[in-house]
């Protein structure tokens, strides 16, 4: 399958405080022709509050459970994920014809309001989404340090 530049999303653009821009910019389409650019993805994020919790649903297909991390420390909470993949296409003779190692990784940090019970953080990745469940304290609650699993 071939994919087009116009297909890949775009990680930035140009700017004059940027030194490199130029360079950046006329070295682009022979890095996309040859499949060397740069790719910073980072997942969208989508925040919803009810009257007892707070839920983050992060949009982060082709990942496994194992390959992401989830902590919350005072009032932050950082999600990041990191994965590996490894592609080989072998010949006969055992030369190689082709070998790819595609390898990504992506944090984001979010503060926390004061009445989230970090104790009680749940997690879960299902379906090509990551869920996070953030309960809210009870009023005069203590906060406590916990990491968090993902199922």
């Amino acid at each position: 399958m071939e994919t087009k530049a116009l297909d890949k999303p775009r990680t930035s653009w140009p700017t004059l405080f940027d030194p490199g821009w130029m360079e950046k910019f006329f070295n682009a389409p022979i890095d996309e022709f040859f499949n060397m650019g740069k790719v910073m993805n980072v997942p969208a994020v989508n925040v919803s509050e009810t009257d007892k919790e707070f839920k983050l649903c992060v949009a982060a297909p082709g990942m496994d459970k194992k390959d992401f991390k989830v902590e919350a420390f005072d009032e932050m909470l950082t999600i990041s994920a990191e994965k590996e993949k490894e592609e080989k296409k072998e010949e006969k003779n055992g030369r190689f014809n082709r070998r790819e190692y595609n390898y990504s990784s992506w944090t984001r940090s979010f503060t926390l309001p004061e009445n989230c019970d970090t104790t009680k953080i749940a997690a879960e990745y299902k379906n090509g989404e990551l869920q996070i469940l953030i309960p809210k304290l009870e009023i005069n609650q203590p906060k406590k340090i916990k990491n968090i699993s993902v199922n």
